[in-house]
């Protein structure tokens, strides 16, 4: 018994050495946190005890130190509490001591409240990356869901400790790949630097697939976001185009057909590319829906232009039947549109005729 007070007055006096301040206070404090560690589990209940009485950030962050060292299920639910203090120190030393206690069966309550906080933008960085750190240890089948979310977060911190954790892998195309098949990232800007940096190098399947994801995407999006998505859809049709692929183009098509305003430059730049004949009607039906757009005119005017140019590379002449079909069906609408074709179509045959 005497071996027992003995035991619980060293532990009482080294928990009382947590709270020192002062010149000293720091290398006691260190002192006593390795020695707690050799007692093990017979000290938590009068830490567990500091932690609740404890008056200062400090001395808690002190206990919380301590008890890093031994993973008990008593801390869970203190820990978990002061996750959310109100001093930045003390939710760091919970989220570092968290570590040993996730393995835990109980704790489940103290993952859901990690996994929150990670995934809150929020939150103070410092704080977001130490719970990464912390779940990192974690087997990664368990942390998966949660780095998949993350993996478009905009934190250089966050993004260094995915990367460490091998969820982030510094290949545009690997990422471009994993956005077309599997979970496509919320921030549309993330998904246009992927494009803008896989273009060359990804499958064209892979650009096509991206091209019918944003267009769900942008459907879904609210208005604030869907013009966003529908630049990002430009950009893949751009891409696809520059590498000379027509796979897409019924996207063009339906995209021309169905505007109400105008779309962005890159749409128009695919079609200069890659535009035919099919194409001619959709771009003649947006010009016509121009009229009545406000601040439509410079729309119409590169509209016309792209018409033209498709008109002059594919060497359409008024007697193919893609320019028939563009004049029967809006008339008068586009005589000036039809005209002007014709008359740099034959200026270019003249041009070459000269040569």
């Amino acid at each position: 018994m005497a071996i027992r007070s003995s035991a619980s007055q060293e532990v009482r006096r080294l928990v009382g050495d947590l709270s020192l301040e002062g010149p000293d206070g720091e290398s006691r404090r260190e002192a006593a946190v390795a020695r707690l560690a050799v007692i093990g589990t017979r000290a938590v209940r009068q830490l567990l005890e500091a932690l609740n009485s404890a008056t200062s950030p400090v001395q808690r962050a002190a206990v919380l130190q301590a008890l890093e060292a031994i993973p008990d299920h008593r801390a869970v639910e203190p820990v978990r509490a002061l996750l959310g203090a109100a001093t930045l120190d003390v939710r760091l030393a919970a989220a570092r001591v968290s570590r040993a206690l996730l393995g835990l069966p109980q704790g489940t309550a103290l993952l859901d409240t990690m996994t929150a906080i990670a995934m809150d933008r929020a939150q103070p960085e410092a704080l977001r990356a130490g719970v990464i750190d912390a779940l990192a240890t974690l087997p990664p089948r368990t942390v998966k869901p949660l780095w998949d979310r993350l993996k478009d977060d905009p934190s250089p911190a966050v993004r260094s400790l995915l990367t460490r954790a091998g969820a982030v892998v510094d290949d545009p195309v690997v990422d471009l790949e994993e956005a077309a098949d599997g979970w496509l990232p919320r921030d549309p800007g993330v998904v246009l630097q992927l494009v803008s940096r896989a273009s060359a190098e990804a499958p064209l399947s892979t650009l096509h697939r991206i091209v019918e994801r944003v267009r769900t995407k942008e459907a879904e999006a609210k208005k604030g976001k869907k013009r966003e998505w529908l630049s990002v859809r430009g950009a893949a049709h751009v891409a696809l185009a520059k590498r000379n692929s027509r796979v897409a183009l019924y996207d063009l098509r339906e995209a021309l057909e169905q505007a109400t305003e105008p779309l962005p430059a890159d749409f128009l730049e695919a079609l200069r590319l890659v535009g035919d004949q099919t194409t001619l009607e959709p771009l003649a039906a947006a010009y016509v829906h121009s009229e009545s757009m406000a601040d439509g005119e410079a729309w119409r005017r590169s509209v016309a232009d792209t018409f033209q140019s498709i008109v002059a590379r594919e060497r359409i002449t008024r007697r193919s039947s893609a320019v028939k079909r563009v004049g029967t069906r809006f008339r008068d609408r586009v005589a000036a549109l039809l005209s002007a074709s014709t008359e740099e179509k034959a200026d270019r045959g003249l041009r070459r005729v000269r040569r």
